[in-house]
């Protein structure tokens, strides 16, 4: 029998146990699409732990080639981005939430508050970006121009190891 809470994840923290329920291929609850600046992006609607899964992106459709609004998985996989899960995802360079290849979920890399909005680092995921952008997000932290990970320099893509793609680690490992 398949209902709402069909997936179950739970993972320990120091404090206590974390349960996390996600159908499989949508996004919490706790997320939203609001516009703002011109453009669509998910929002927190209400307080998000850290490490608590967001979006599920088993059974995603995937693709072999990334589009505009696509977020690589895997070497030649992109999962197609739908509303539901990743479609309105936004890049930043001080992100939130990160995609953990352990779950092929979208996690909270720290606590987000209501109204804030989820944002992962593309370069951590992206070989090479679709459409490559100016970055206006005004972190010091600021890449700039994202195009994806093969034009980042060598310790800009160390600084990302810890959030990597496998197939991207593979590829840093593999320039060492």
């Amino acid at each position: 029998m398949t209902d709402s809470l069909s997936l179950i994840r739970t993972s320990w923290t120091s404090k206590s146990l974390l349960i996390y329920a996600c159908d499989m291929g949508t996004r919490s609850a706790k997320l939203d699409v609001f516009l703002t600046n011109g453009r669509k992006g998910l929002f927190a609607v209400a307080p998000i732990a850290k490490d608590e899964i967001l979006i599920d992106l088993n059974g995603e459709e995937t693709l072999l080639s990334p589009t505009k609004r696509s977020l690589q998985i895997g070497e030649g996989k992109h999962a197609f981005g739908r509303e539901e899960t990743v479609g309105y995802l936004n890049h930043g360079c001080e992100p939130n939430v990160f995609l953990d290849f352990s779950c092929l979920c979208v996690r909270a890399l720290r606590d987000i508050r209501a109204g804030e909005e989820v944002k992962i680092n593309y370069a951590a995921t992206e070989y090479e970006m679709h459409d490559s952008f100016q970055c206006d997000c005004g972190s010091p932290a600021c890449l700039r121009m994202i195009r994806g990970f093969k034009f980042l320099t060598r310790d800009q893509q160390l600084k990302l190891k810890p959030y990597l793609a496998p197939y991207l680690l593979r590829r840093l490992d593999g320039e060492a």
